[in-house]
């Protein structure tokens, strides 16, 4: 039994139940995975010529791309597609600052086992502030940098409303004050650079409260203690260099595969009927109209040197096998009925987008998507559930917000080589995730991981929190 389990039932606390996730016999095959050893992925099947890893063409049939064994170069980087899977470590996070109203639940699972089991994952994170008015139920932890914050404003501030128990699965990790109403739950242990305030209610720890020399938690009650000494707070976000989308797009302009299966430009401006893509890299000027349906068969990547809006749905289905790595220039705006991915494997969709606005209609039957958009404030304001993972500027829930984290993201092969230059652990993926005096190198402790992330010291790479 987890630490919080064993805690909810000493406490008599109740979690915020969720519906049980479906998993489907599909699984995901992130890019950059290799085939199997009679060539089973169905990406293979398609036809497409691709682009291989040097960016030239690649063999005639497309067995480079879509086999699964050519990655995307990222233009002016070091990095391919694969490496962004990085963006994507906790179910939310925002470089500015997160904001919760009404209920709030997150959960894990891993799309590409039959059980889809994933444990306490999904945690949630802000560089800023995290602030939250809301029965919450988070399995993972709760981050806050606490970067740009007025005097007096805590990085992390949580009430949880109408007598119900909020619960926390894990650690909260606060780069300021934690203010705190209501009655909440800690599975793991409470670390702050500042004091812990209890308004009202209660906050239980399993853990231990860690808290400065000369800064208190006054009220709270902690399994390990309270202690005092250093408090550092990495920012958790990877919010210094936004990935430069449009730069990314602009590059494949005249490097894609359009012409092969008779794709133009203005391809995917208002079309007529539904748009099929095999598997290959396209490239549109733009995605709009008053409702648009894409079909995925394959492995690709689409390239948008513009906005994708669309009034009156948006439908982009993936068949078995297939998955899409979706690049915007600019904003996304999407209204009405919304059915993007696959909520049974999420890992295969990954939207990243250049603009400074996206919107999202709640009124969408189906995200399951991984999406970056670090320009962006972004806003839900009514009931509204999506399966993998969000990173913006900011982020603004109110109603009823859930988010099932789909794990297997974070398997998605990269191509930064052992001994790659580094500044932070930002930069380094696969066996070598840490940064270690300018140098991508395996992790030894985990100090050397991004959050959330923990060190395996056997294998050297840095992994979600067990639990």
């Amino acid at each position: 039994m987890s630490r919080l389990g064993w805690a909810l039932g000493v406490a008599g606390a109740t979690y915020l139940a969720l519906a049980p996730l479906a998993c489907g016999d599909v699984v995901a095959r992130p890019i950059g995975a290799a085939t199997d050893e009679e060539g089973g992925d169905v990406a293979a099947s398609d036809s497409g010529a691709g682009l291989d890893g040097n960016g030239g063409k690649g063999d005639a049939d497309g067995s480079d791309f879509c086999s699964g064994q050519g990655p995307i170069p990222l233009p002016g980087t070091d990095q391919c597609t694969g490496d962004l899977a990085h963006l994507f470590r906790f179910a939310a996070c925002a470089c500015d600052s997160l904001a919760v109203s009404g209920i709030l639940a997150t959960d894990s699972f891993d799309s590409t086992t039959d059980g889809g089991a994933g444990g306490s994952a999904a945690s949630i994170a802000a560089n800023g502030e995290v602030a939250t008015n809301a029965q919450a139920s988070v399995a993972g932890s709760v981050w806050a940098g606490g970067q740009g914050l007025s005097g007096g404003t805590p990085a992390v501030s949580i009430s949880s409303p109408g007598g119900v128990t909020s619960t926390i699965a894990l650690d909260i990790e606060s780069g300021g004050d934690v203010d705190v109403s209501g009655t909440f739950l800690v599975g793991g242990a409470v670390y702050a650079d500042g004091n812990v305030i209890l308004d009202a209610g209660s906050l239980s720890v399993v853990g231990s409260v860690d808290v400065p020399a000369g800064d208190s938690a006054s009220g709270v009650t902690a399994g390990g203690g309270v202690t005092h000494g250093p408090v550092q707070i990495t920012p958790p976000c990877d919010c210094s260099s936004p990935m430069p989308i449009a730069t990314f797009v602009a590059a494949h302009a005249t490097a894609n595969d359009d012409v092969l299966i008779g794709l133009t430009t203005s391809g995917l401006d208002d079309p007529p009927s539904t748009v099929t893509l095999p598997c290959g890299q396209y490239y549109v000027d733009g995605i709009q109209g008053g409702s648009v349906t894409i079909d995925v068969t394959g492995r690709v990547a689409l390239f948008v040197d513009g906005d994708m809006k669309v009034d009156q749905g948006l439908t982009v289905a993936l068949a078995p096998g297939a998955e899409l790595d979706l690049f915007v220039a600019g904003n996304v705006e999407l209204q009405t009925g919304v059915s993007l991915g696959d909520s049974n494997s999420p890992a295969r969709v990954r939207l990243y987008v250049g603009g400074t606005t996206f919107t999202l209609s709640a009124n969408a039957p189906e995200v399951g998507a991984n999406i970056y958009a670090p320009n962006a404030d972004v806003q839900f304001s009514s009931d509204f559930t999506m399966w993998g993972a969000i990173f913006a500027q900011s982020l603004q829930f109110s109603g009823n917000f859930s988010i099932h984290y789909d794990t297997s993201v974070l398997a998605t092969p990269g191509c930064t080589p052992p001994g790659t230059s580094c500044t932070t652990c930002d930069d380094c993926s696969g066996s070598t995730p840490a940064c270690k005096s300018g140098t991508c190198s395996a992790c030894t402790s985990t100090a050397d991981c991004c959050a959330p992330l923990e060190c395996d010291p056997g294998t050297g790479r840095c992994q979600l929190p067990l639990e």
